[in-house]
């Protein structure tokens, strides 16, 4: 898996894009356009004044045309989130699952958005529950279609804490 943090695009010229170079986001614009120029690959004497991304390694797919400032903002913003406590790993699955846009307000996005470390469904559930102030939070309706009344029920006497009586009736202990 690639990380936000290790995004990388290969420019060089329109007319000759594999003669260009790699730079890690975020770049400066005017960095590439020195790098492209001191090697050759772009400048008044080539006849390449236009830049391209010509490749790239990324969660994500780049357009040649992108821009490297909207790709720089990008970057940054999901440096935010993840210095805000989101994982690159969580990152690029939101993206993944179209629960965030790639531009530059992926740590806005990211804000707005509860995310859960559970191992299962089971401790999905209880982190859930516990985030709510406990089960007495939970609506009468929840309660009945989640919880297993019969078998706290038998659970409650087999405990000792209540008894039934002959005729239907329960006494707590």
């Amino acid at each position: 898996m690639i990380n936000f943090s290790e995004i990388k695009i290969f420019v060089g010229a329109v007319n000759v894009p594999s003669l260009g170079q790699w730079f890690t986001l975020p770049v400066s614009p005017s960095r590439v356009t020195q790098v492209l120029t001191e090697k050759g690959a772009i400048g008044s004497d080539t006849g390449n004044e236009e830049i391209m991304i010509s490749d790239y390694e990324a969660p994500f797919k780049i357009d040649p045309y992108e821009s490297i400032v909207k790709l720089n903002n990008m970057v940054e913003s999901a440096k935010r989130a993840v210095e805000n406590g989101v994982d690159e790993q969580t990152l690029a699955d939101l993206y993944d699952q179209g629960l965030v846009l790639l531009d530059n307000t992926i740590d806005n996005q990211v804000e707005n958005l509860v995310i859960i470390k559970a191992e299962d469904e089971d401790d999905l559930a209880n982190e859930v529950i516990t985030r709510r102030g406990g089960v007495g939070q939970l609506s009468n309706n929840e309660i009945a279609a989640y919880f297993d009344f019969k078998k706290y029920g038998h659970d409650l006497i087999l405990g000792g804490d209540f008894t039934k009586l002959p005729h239907g009736d329960y006494v707590e202990l």
